[in-house]
């Protein structure tokens, strides 16, 4: 809705630490690698297309057989790097207080989700709008005469009362019964973004298709549960569905904050010693080259198109984080091996059937991302960061 005047940058603010999005990594890992492949293949409409993408992979640096890679693993790192304190680095950790706005806001987005499921036969239709009534309307706004761009929608979803569409919009749906005609003569605030309609006059014709209950979203919601999950019964159970998620994802984007932070701390205590073997140093140029063609094939773009979106070409992406990758591993590793936490083969074919399970990825594609061994970098990423961020949890 092009008209919209509710304070969306407000509720933005709010939900934003919960609202995590990657674009394209700004440290490549094994972890973004994975991640980026198994969108990729979500988002190709045929076979041809998922070949095509494939065979793009493949054209740079000859990724698409992982094979034996070389890992950090093959080396004892200690001679290449040395690190620093990294229990005490300069990383805070601030949870999040889900308070009562949060959950307003969740559980007007969870009524407003599900009202557009709602079908046309299960509309209440036998009494007028009142304020508070979530409806569906049709809806074409004119200015002399002329519809506008961004003014017209059908089965638009509207919470009367909730401020949501410029002023008189909702108040005059007050009254309106289901299936009426109304046509609203407003005028658009003078702050209003669009130049043409600030402070400009303007006629609405609005038709209300129905009044959608608090019933008929629950019964909707309930069509669409999980597995295992308890069916909704009144909207306490929805406010307290909301209050258990919103604490659940506030945990997991605290922190997720916290390991970007010891991440990007990480780097200041560690020391590399001497150069790193040039068939290490190769081996991370191609795991770099494949993740950028797995994020490309996400976009269905090719790799060079997708990194001149930032002003960088291939050359450039691999000289800038490479290195940086393979100094941050070396030292993981070494951290890893102080606290024991190097996978065994056993180990680590137990973390693999657990992880295809869980990415639903056919063995082709989970081993086109990355090789056996690169895995095994991967979980070690994940075991190092886990135990430096339960550390500073604590602290």
């Amino acid at each position: 809705m092009s008209f919209d005047t509710h304070n969306i940058n407000e509720r933005e603010k709010i939900m934003k630490k919960m609202n995590l999005k990657i674009v394209i990594p700004a440290v490549v890992s094994a972890a973004v690698l994975a991640g980026c492949g198994k969108q990729a293949a979500q988002v190709f409409t045929d076979s041809s297309d998922v070949t095509a993408a494939s065979e793009a992979s493949a054209a740079v640096a000859d990724p698409a057989a992982t094979g034996d890679s070389v890992t950090v693993f093959d080396y004892d790192m200690k001679e290449y790097v040395e690190v620093g304190d990294y229990l005490n680095l300069n990383v805070i950790y601030q949870e999040t207080e889900i308070d009562d706005e949060y959950i307003d806001y969740a559980y007007s987005s969870f009524f407003n989700d599900y009202a557009s499921a709602v079908e046309a036969s299960d509309f209440e239709t036998s009494r007028a709008v009142v304020n508070g009534d979530i409806i569906n309307l049709d809806y074409c706004g004119k200015k002399d005469g002329v519809a506008f761009d961004g003014g017209t929608q059908q089965g638009a979803i509207l919470e009367i009362g909730s401020g949501t569409f410029i002023p008189g919009f909702e108040e005059g749906l007050v009254g309106v019964m289901p299936g009426e005609e109304v046509d609203l003569d407003l005028t658009f605030p003078t702050e209003y973004h669009s130049e043409e309609l600030a402070g400009q006059s303007v006629v609405f014709t609005c038709k209300v298709n129905g009044i959608i209950t608090t019933d008929s979203i629950i019964a909707a919601a309930n069509k669409n549960l999980e597995e295992g999950q308890e069916p909704i019964r009144c909207e306490d159970d929805i406010r307290d569905m909301c209050r258990t998620e919103l604490i659940k994802q506030a945990a997991d984007a605290d922190k997720t904050d916290l390991e970007n932070q010891i991440a990007e701390q990480l780097s200041t205590v560690i020391t590399q010693k001497q150069a790193f073997p040039q068939e290490l140093m190769d081996s991370y140029d191609k795991l770099v080259m494949r993740s950028v063609n797995n994020a490309a094939a996400y976009y269905n773009v090719d790799a060079e198109t997708l990194l001149s979106y930032y002003g960088m070409t291939m050359d450039d992406y691999v000289a800038q984080y490479s290195r940086t990758q393979l100094l941050n591993d070396a030292a993981l590793f070494v951290i890893a091996e102080e606290k024991g936490l190097l996978l065994s083969d056993e180990d680590l074919d137990a973390r693999l059937t657990k992880y295809k399970e869980e990415s639903q990825m056919p063995d082709e594609e989970m081993y086109a991302q990355l090789s056996r061994e690169e895995y095994r970098v991967f979980f070690m990423e994940q075991d190092v960061l886990e135990m430096l961020s339960d550390h500073y949890m604590k602290k």
